[in-house]
């Protein structure tokens, strides 16, 4: 076969080194040989090294045109920077030149990764640069705790402009970069050694995670149940309103109830906290100053502040942490102007907090709600209304969590004596003065109440809880769910107890023919999704019934597979069938990790890798949980510190006299000194 050799134009020769290689290029080519020229030149081995790789830097890719085919063939010289993501995967003998085989088709039968693990690889550099930036941003932020305004700005330009490139998402502009910002990541094992070195350092060092193994014998928990934080809160927004002093206890002290606490001081407000307990001292009447106020993450706080301004001629400031960064509050800007006030985020493209709010304080008479706003906007004002200069009616006939909002705050009112007048779900407030109890009667928190109720199911024994039980249509709802799986639960003059039965595999009832009630919130589905991933790790499978609408299927779906169950289309849970090592699984918020909790009470040794999420529910919930199957609490009412022994100081009319100093001479036994 006779084939024709195109080389690119020879370049000229100025040095000796270039004459060796422009004479080694040029010999006679082989007719019968696949390839040619400078290709030959560059695998015969008789020629020096620097020769070899000159050739292939200045004459290859080279194309072989045969003179009696239209196939072509290409040489396999690529250079590094050619090569494709896979290319790590192909042999070490398609790198060196050997020609890659074919099918008959003309395909390429190189092995390559499949798409999914590229993608996972992706994914971990993601990572691996995600943490890079976290240390760069600790390094710029310094001793401050937050990144100067300026350099935040800048940074922040320049992603907007990266991101505008290859996307019109907001999310990617700015959700994703507020949570860049605020992403926390865990230290390496070995920081604080300060030996660690290169070769004994791994490349992944090992995380810690928090192993959920209680004890399997019956529990016996009595204790006094924590008061509902939101109850609490709106509480302690009318004692900083009205200057008056108030006690609530026992409080759950999480993050949402020590973040309002702070806020009312910050504007003014003589708020203490004392043990489980939070107190409200006299004091003048919360005033509306112009001051930057933080609300933490929860919406509600915002909400409660955000009430008592807009019936004032006033301007704040709001800022909050990411949750509150990222809450799309356009329809609130949007209303606002109705009321006489003004919404402006501080970041550009942003809907969330930072925000400035300037308030006339002129409302209007009726204040029809729309289905779109945040309820807590309709508590806020509801809560604010009485100490307004004129009388308003808040309407909430359009909004669909109407009779949640008034379940909620109607009581309230009620018990401070405010004048309000309800017809249907509009209620008109007249001011007048309030007067708080000194400590009100607050129910129990049924989102951590439920999840200790529980435990008899698994476990056996009994819980007591001593405080009132609300009587809202959700907390109803979780009483019917644990009294339809089989819980006996009993309500008592002092409170509530849960008992159940004495062999563990009569407890729990069948779930197939469960029928979720229809007021059940979406937020507690990890509890329903826990029971029924507890009677598939005793049985071995279950049917688990439908969710409540809203519910982040993702979320269940990655919960199931972190306690080792799958789910098939017919929603019968099962075991998986390897036993492998799982990962830690980080829960999502508190109800997740305590869902957790359960299931290690069937299935023990259970990985949370982010035990720290409770404290947005209850921080003393992890030594409660460990010290099972009786937990002793220091403030329960049955337990009592014994007596210390009483101390008299008795008081007398005499004066003590100091003795005179004994010489050394005048101690018995020795002789004075005979005189000269």
């Amino acid at each position: 076969m006779a084939c024709a050799f195109i080389n690119k134009p020879m370049p000229f020769a100025s040095s000796p080194s270039e004459k060796n290689i422009r004479k080694a290029a040029t010999f006679p080519v082989a007719a019968a040989s696949p390839l040619c020229g400078a290709a030959q030149a560059v695998r015969e081995p008789s020629h020096p090294a620097s020769i070899r790789r000159g050739i292939a830097r200045k004459f290859l890719p080279v194309r072989i045109f045969p003179c009696n085919e239209r196939r072509s063939c290409t040489t396999s010289f690529q250079s590094d920077r050619a090569m494709t993501d896979n290319s790590k995967d192909f042999s070490s003998s398609d790198r060196k030149g050997h020609r890659v085989p074919k099918d008959r088709d003309g395909a390429d039968k190189r092995t390559r990764k499949p798409l999914r693990e590229v993608v996972c690889e992706i994914d971990r550099d993601i990572l691996r640069l995600l943490l890079r930036r976290s240390n760069l941003v600790d390094k710029m932020r310094g001793a401050n705790s937050r990144l100067d305004a300026t350099e935040e700005k800048f940074v922040r330009e320049a992603w907007e402009t990266a991101v505008a490139r290859v996307s019109r998402d907001a999310r990617l502009s700015g959700h994703f970069f507020s949570l860049m910002q605020q992403v926390e990541f865990l230290p390496r094992p070995d920081a604080h050694d300060g030996e660690s070195s290169a070769a004994t350092t791994p490349k992944e060092a090992p995380r810690t995670a928090f192993n959920l193994a209680p004890a399997q014998k019956p529990v016996s928990l009595r204790l006094q149940g924590p008061i509902s934080c939101r109850t609490g809160r709106a509480w302690l927004m009318l004692a900083a309103a009205t200057g008056q002093k108030l006690r609530l206890g026992p409080c759950l002290m999480n993050d949402p109830l020590v973040d309002c606490v702070k806020m009312l001081n910050q504007a003014g407000a003589s708020l203490t906290r004392e043990g489980d307990e939070v107190i409200a001292r006299p004091a003048a009447p919360l005033a509306a100053p112009d001051k930057v106020l933080h609300a933490g993450e929860s919406p509600l706080n915002f909400f409660l502040l955000l009430g008592h301004y807009l019936g004032r001629p006033s301007r704040a400031k709001f800022t909050g942490g990411t949750d509150l960064q990222l809450t799309d509050l356009s329809s609130l800007r949007h209303f606002l102007p109705s009321l006489g006030a003004r919404f402006v985020p501080v970041v550009p493209k942003s809907e969330g907090l930072p925000a400035r709010v300037e308030c006339s304080g002129m409302l209007p008479d009726i204040v029809s709600l729309p289905p779109d706003l945040p309820v807590e906007l309709a508590e806020g004002l509801l809560l604010s209304a009485p100490g307004y200069d004129k009388s308003v009616t808040v309407d909430l006939s359009a909004h669909p969590q109407a009779e949640l909002a008034l379940g909620r705050i109607l009581p309230i009112l009620h018990a401070a004596g405010a004048d309000i007048a309800v017809e249907a779900k509009a209620v008109r407030v007249t001011p007048c003065p309030l007067l708080l109890p000194e400590q009100p009667d607050v129910e129990m928190e049924a989102e951590l109440a439920l999840f200790l109720l529980a435990l008899p199911l698994l476990l056996g024994g009994e819980v007591q809880l001593k405080g009132r039980w609300s009587t809202l249509p959700a907390d109803v709802a979780g009483w019917d769910l644990l009294t339809r799986c089989g819980l006996d639960l009993r309500r008592q003059s002092t409170g509530i107890s849960a008992h159940g039965k004495p062999k563990m595999a009569d407890m729990l009832a069948d779930l197939s023919r469960l029928e979720v009630p229809a007021t059940f919130p979406a937020a507690w589905s990890p509890l329903l999704l826990t029971l029924a991933a507890s009677r598939a790790l005793r049985d071995g499978q279950t049917f688990l019934p439908d969710l409540p609408q809203g519910t982040d299927s993702t979320t269940a779906e990655s919960f199931l597979h972190a306690v080792g169950l799958e789910m098939d289309e017919s929603h019968i849970l099962r075991k998986m069938s390897q036993n492998a090592a799982r990962p830690a699984w980080n829960a999502p918020d508190p109800l997740w990790a305590m869902a957790l909790a359960l299931a290690a009470c069937i299935s023990p040794h259970q990985k949370l890798g982010n035990p720290g999420v409770m404290t947005g529910l209850y921080p003393a919930f992890w030594a409660l949980y460990n010290a099972l199957p009786q937990p002793v609490r220091h403030n329960s009412p049955g337990v009592e510190e014994p007596a210390r022994p009483t101390r008299r100081r008795i008081v007398t009319s005499a004066v003590a006299t100091v003795p005179p100093e004994e010489r050394k001479e005048d101690a018995p036994g020795t002789s004075a000194p005979l005189p000269d």
